[in-house]
């Protein structure tokens, strides 16, 4: 019985692999390059829609940078227009509700706008309160505002300077 079972096991198992290769055959169907050459132009056609997204991302950057650098320069001039102003306003005198005893500091820097900017600055990352910073400083809530705009204009157009692709420069 053995003998027997040992003898049809080669011969099966060779009809196994041939009906196993037809299968495979069969499954493949007549043209197994068409179905791979329909996929290949259908990975073309998504990277060319990735490929042109990239390039209208990139010239949204562009735009948003160059919104963003024409802003800061408006609020550059308008910190000019203000540091300007500002004296003039001091000397009428009463017209900062907002300055109390601590406002000498900004005297001591000599009325300078960078020094007071940078007093601002300094105080605001600290994290203290707009309001509070305007009585230590002896300036307006809205200097102190636009000097914290400022800085987060100038820390975002950093940003996206650095993060530009040193070809696009």
């Amino acid at each position: 019985m053995m003998e027997t079972v040992l003898t049809w096991v080669g011969p099966g198992l060779d009809l196994l692999a041939v009906a196993l290769l037809g299968a495979v055959l069969w499954r493949l169907g007549s043209d197994p390059a068409a179905a791979w050459g329909a996929r290949e132009e259908r990975l073309r056609a998504i990277f060319g829609e990735l490929r042109g997204l990239v390039a209208q991302s990139e010239g949204l950057a562009r735009e948003l940078d160059a919104k963003l650098a024409t802003r800061e320069e408006r609020l550059r001039a308008l910190l000019a227009e203000l540091a300007s102003a500002l004296p003039a306003a001091r000397s009428r005198g009463g017209e900062h509700a907002d300055v109390d005893a601590e406002a000498p500091r900004a005297r001591e820097a000599g009325g300078n706008p960078a020094a007071i900017a940078a007093r601002i600055e300094a105080l605001a990352a600290g994290g203290v309160a707009v309001e509070d910073i305007a009585r230590r400083v002896g300036v307006a809530a809205a200097e102190v505002r636009l000097v914290i705009g400022l800085k987060a204009a100038r820390l975002a157009h950093q940003r996206s300077a650095a993060s530009e692709p040193a070809d696009a420069r």
